[in-house]
């Protein structure tokens, strides 16, 4: 671990000791990092690039077994590795690389930083090689004596140290940088050519090493069109699309002639194999016999005859290879696409900046001992709550009316959010919510001509909290749904369904179906659940599972003694708590007890407010559960019938809280 974090200097020496650290905690004895070590964490040569960062299980296994191998070495074969570059990287590159070229590259550097540059990325090797081959007349193919050759001319040359980032030399190799930080940007595309128009192009791409897209009747169509451009070509030339047809083909057409760069990661399919190269041309017309290919951008092929298999790549990358889009973004895959076949950029060193917010998602907060005392609840139950949170991202708290779920939600929300740095939301559901209110639909707009309505797509709250959370991982955004059962959650949610049990993949809009969606890491819904309300029966087992369950039911932890600490902590009379469980022990149905809400209000410390609160908010709960029973109500459930039934166990009884379980009074 040590070893993996010396390369990197875009995090801190105290992010990087917190890691190290957590690690050596796993050992069975303490260890100790000496103090020169410790020093060497608070630099690095290397920006970390989205693979080193997010594919470290690789790297530090291909480190555990470079160890092993040095270890299993004779001395003196340890002695000579350390005396010659070469025999040391002999003994690296005798280990299964198993897409950690940035961890190896990183090793070489540190042992021989003479002789191996510090360039980790394969992939720039391969483009400074390329870039200066004309100061490389004898090339070998092996790309770190290669560095050394050109490294000798070019230094002969200025007379004076150089390295392959000086601009001047970067300049020739490097085919772009993003317009931000100076950092190469990696994106990917896949490009579908098996099925086109009922020919598969696959294998001619791989042999004539390019990609194309084809659209045979609409003629030619030069880069830098815009889309209403592109969509008034294919309105003249096509003209049996509808708008909502031509619209996705304008997607498509803008991404291969417009967003596709030269440098740019490719991926296509081919029944299970998968091929990736490199983009290394503006796109370019070519005529053709069929007019399949005109379209064409160059590419150079990584693995044109060593495909790797669908099943070979996790889950989420692999979802990125199905739908039916002829051209679409890679996303964050693209690095998984990319060290699969050397074309890693890993480590990509920078001027050394001030340490940046680690990109990876929020973990959520411990909640405190204040917040539990100030919703009068248990701190286990608080803590539970978060963990299972964590764990599902989504919860639904449950119970009977009265029992504080919506307050606790929205706390819980916001003290999540503040502690994070984030944001929540609220919404409501009701029968006649749908999916066009929750995630997005085509809404009414005034119109350009006085007197019409035009249609516009809009972001309903789910999807504008999406935006918002996409920005910046590091922080938690948080979606409150109270009353969740009120409305046919089949139809709110739609294909969103699907991406609450499977977070890492995506999914196509039924209204933006060029757009691949899924729900960001950081992104957690709080629902909330009336089991009073017979539209429970609504939720079917499909959303029962995408959900951890949390209850608030009166009698048991967090709401049992609820109102005992609420009255003691200003300074109410206490049988207003015993009268509550002697309600709910008459009504003897946990779905249906009334929650301790109800009177947690000042006007119950006078006989008078307890009476018109029992009148009108406890007792018309009452006379809906009893319809058409014909029950004499206040008989049963009556101030005076439930005083005389709890007098004596209001005496005898040992039920008061203790004294040190119970909060000062909220502010």
């Amino acid at each position: 671990m040590y070893l993996h974090l010396l390369a990197p200097n875009d995090f801190g020496g105290a992010a990087k000791r917190e890691l190290l650290l957590t690690v050596l905690a796993l050992a069975p004895q303490p260890t100790a990092v000496p103090t020169e070590l410790d020093v060497a964490l608070d630099s690095g040569f290397g920006r970390a690039g989205t693979a080193y960062r997010t594919y470290r299980d690789r790297q530090i296994a291909w480190l555990v077994r470079f160890v092993v191998a040095w270890k299993a070495l004779a001395p003196e074969a340890r002695r000579a590795a350390l005396a010659d570059p070469w025999a040391f990287r002999g003994i690296a590159d005798s280990i299964p690389i198993n897409s950690a070229y940035s961890q190896r590259n990183v090793l070489l550097h540190l042992a021989f930083p003479d002789t191996f540059e510090r360039i980790v990325s394969r992939r720039h090797k391969q483009l400074i090689i390329e870039g200066l081959a004309k100061d490389l007349p004898d090339p070998t193919g092996d790309e770190d004596r290669d560095l050394a050759v050109l490294r000798t001319a070019l230094e002969r040359r200025r007379g004076d140290h150089i390295d392959f980032y000086d601009r001047d030399i970067e300049r020739r190799w490097r085919p772009r940088t993003s317009s931000g930080d100076g950092e190469t940007e990696l994106r990917g595309w896949l490009v579908r050519g098996a099925n086109v128009h009922g020919r598969n192009l696959v294998s001619e791409w791989l042999t004539e090493g390019y990609c194309s897209l084809a659209y045979p009747d609409l003629g030619e169509l030069p880069a830098g069109r815009t889309r209403s451009q592109i969509d008034a070509k294919l309105a003249e030339r096509l003209p049996e699309l509808t708008s909502k047809q031509r619209s996705i083909h304008v997607g498509v057409l803008n991404r291969f002639l417009n967003e596709m760069q030269p440098g740019d990661i490719v991926a296509t399919v081919d029944g299970a194999k998968v091929y990736v190269g490199t983009i290394t041309s503006a796109p370019m017309w070519t005529e053709t016999p069929e007019h399949l290919s005109n379209r064409r951008r160059t590419v150079q092929w990584a693995n044109a005859n060593t495909p790797f298999a669908r099943d070979q790549l996790p889950g989420s990358t692999r979802d990125r290879l199905s739908g039916q889009m002829t051209v679409s973004s890679l996303g964050s895959e693209v690095a998984e696409f990319a060290s699969l076949t050397g074309i890693d950029p890993d480590l990509d060193p920078a001027e050394v900046t001030p340490e940046p917010p680690v990109n990876e998602p929020v973990v959520l907060p411990e909640p405190t001992a204040e917040l539990a005392d100030e919703l009068l609840i248990d701190l286990d139950w608080l803590s539970e709550t978060v963990d299972l949170l964590r764990e599902k991202k989504q919860i639904i708290l449950y119970g009977p009316p009265g029992t504080g779920k919506t307050y606790i939600a929205q706390e819980l929300a916001q003290f999540l959010t503040e502690q994070t740095g984030g944001e929540h939301r609220l919404v409501q559901f009701h029968p006649s919510y749908a999916y066009e209110d929750f995630f997005e639909g085509f809404r009414p707009q005034r119109g350009a001509t006085p007197g019409t309505v035009s249609f516009e797509l809009e972001d309903g709250p789910l999807k504008l909290l999406v935006n918002e959370a996409n920005k910046d991982v590091t922080r938690a955004y948080v979606l409150i749904i109270d009353e969740i059962n009120r409305a046919n959650l089949a139809k709110v949610f739609g294909e969103l369904y699907f991406l609450l049990e499977y977070r890492s993949r995506s999914v196509q809009l039924q209204y933006s179906p060029t757009e691949d969606f899924r729900l960001p890491p950081n992104l957690y819904l709080i629902g909330t659940m009336n089991t009073a309300d017979r539209s429970i029966a609504l939720v079917d087992s499909a959303m029962r599972r995408r959900f951890s369950w949390q209850g608030l039911f009166p009698g048991e932890t967090p709401v049992a003694d609820m109102l005992r600490r609420w009255l003691h902590a200003y300074g109410l009379p206490a049988d207003r708590a015993d009268l509550l469980d002697a309600l709910n022990e008459r009504i003897a149905d946990r779905d249906a007890a009334i929650g301790p809400s109800y009177l947690m209000n000042p006007r119950v410390g006078t006989e008078a407010g307890l009476a018109r609160i029992w009148k009108h908010h406890i007792m018309p709960l009452l006379e809906e559960r009893h319809i058409g029973e014909n029950v004499d109500l206040h008989a049963l459930y009556g101030l005076d019938t439930l005083r005389n039934g709890t007098t004596l166990r209001a005496r005898t009884r040992e039920k008061s809280v203790p004294e040190e379980e119970i909060g000062e009074p909220p502010a």
